[in-house]
């Protein structure tokens, strides 16, 4: 098996992963950096993907608690789609600096959600939203050993996060428009890990730790009725006048950390023109239990999210196939465990991938690939307060699709 038809399968393979990983589960998985750079053997490489993503989600019922007019009320809504479709660009660039030395920088969005609801609910919640970009630089350093080369892995990235969330109390208090809250924060982490090769064979095995984030959020809280808020926590009309009088906006602040993780893949060649690749990946999503935003007239909470996440599991299995010196294609299957304890609908999903990949010289090559992603069905039953809702999400289907080149120099 030649390098070059080695390099083609590879490509393909990744191609399926790309796609089979920004579901929308596993809480709020999205893009990974691409490393590829480190394994080069000579010069550089620029690498440029977009993935786009339609998760097709949706609550098939509601049922919940709201005010209207001042007075509390229950109410009932059939369908109502509410995670957005989404794209996640991924560039870099790297290859070999000297001697045994290569690295690459990287930038891709980690984690991310949009969800904006229609209907009575948006009492509760009109929408949610976290953005976050990924900026990396990451070095391996190369052993050549009696058989195969070894990879010692090391990196930091830095992360910015935007988060959003939005209430509409217009029939509830007469305000006009969305009540919301936006709160920015920044962090740095690092990034640890091994790989192994025999480039004869195809085979690579790596193991990639990413660290934690811990991110202190601040922000600005915008067209919300602090007063009338605060006399449902069971102050006196008089009391909340006296703290709050007519302010509509304040600061807001938060705390949050985003999940470590930890990945094994493998690929090998196994036949004459075939590969066989899969992971294993480790998310500590439980990290993510509960995020309260609170307000910077009195220091009270004015926003509680219920999370209270289980670690996540992504299992990909799949097979490559070279059909001659330029054109490779592949198929995968990944298994990604939800993380939802009832507070939400993230449960199980299956995502179904094949991917494409044609050399048009050896410095040039493209990439496509597509993907049905199969949701399972789930329950949110968990509730805070007598004001919040209990929903349940269908069994539906998503898809993606992706694009990416690939220039040597």
């Amino acid at each position: 098996m030649t390098t070059r038809a080695v390099a083609t399968l590879v490509s393909a393979g990744i191609a399926s992963i790309l796609l089979a990983s920004p579901s929308q589960a596993g809480g709020f998985n999205r893009g990974i950096a691409n490393l590829d750079p480190l394994y080069y053997t000579t010069g550089f490489g620029l690498t440029s993907s977009v993935t786009y993503v339609s998760p097709a989600r949706s609550f098939s019922s509601v049922s919940g608690a709201r005010i209207v007019g001042g007075r509390p009320g229950l109410y009932t809504q059939g369908e109502t789609d509410i995670v957005e479709d989404f794209t996640v660009p991924s560039v870099t660039v790297g290859g070999r600096i000297i001697g045994d030395l290569s690295c690459a920088g990287s930038y891709t969005q980690p984690y991310g959600v949009e969800a904006n609801y229609d209907g009575a609910i948006r009492f509760n919640i009109a929408q949610q939203k976290l953005d976050t970009d990924e900026y990396g630089l990451t070095c391996g350093y190369g052993f050549d050993l009696s058989k195969g080369r070894l990879l010692l892995i090391g990196g930091v990235f830095y992360e910015t996060v935007d988060f959003t969330q939005a209430r509409d109390f217009s029939l509830a208090f007469g305000t006009v428009g969305e009540s919301r809250i936006k709160v920015e924060s920044e962090d740095v982490g690092y990034r640890l890990g091994v790989g192994y090769e025999i480039p004869e064979i195809a085979l690579k095995a790596q193991l990639l730790y990413r660290s934690e984030t811990h991110h202190d959020a601040t922000g600005e809280y915008t067209n919300t009725p602090f007063a009338t808020l605060a006399m449902l926590t069971g102050l006196s009309r008089a009391q909340a006048a006296a703290i709050y009088g007519n302010a509509q906006t304040a600061s807001a602040s938060t705390s949050a950390t985003l999940p470590q993780n930890l990945e094994l893949s493998l690929q090998s060649g196994f036949a004459p023109g075939w590969l066989a690749f899969g992971s294993v990946k480790w998310t500590d999503w439980s990290v993510l239990q509960r995020i309260e935003l609170v307000e910077g007239i009195a220091g009270q909470t004015f926003s509680s999210t219920n999370f209270y996440f289980e670690d996540g599991w992504t299992v990909t299995g799949g097979v490559g196939h070279k059909f001659n010196d330029k054109l490779g294609a592949s198929l995968s299957v990944t298994w990604d465990k939800g993380v939802s304890t009832g507070w939400d609908t993230l449960t199980d999903t299956w995502s179904f991938g094949g991917g494409v990949a044609y050399d048009f010289t050896d410095k040039f090559q493209l990439r496509a690939g597509g993907a049905a992603i199969y949701f399972t069905d789930g329950d949110k039953d968990k509730i805070a307060n007598a004001l919040d809702y209990t929903a349940t999400s269908d069994n539906e289907w998503g898809y993606a699709l992706s694009l990416s080149g690939s220039l040597k120099f």
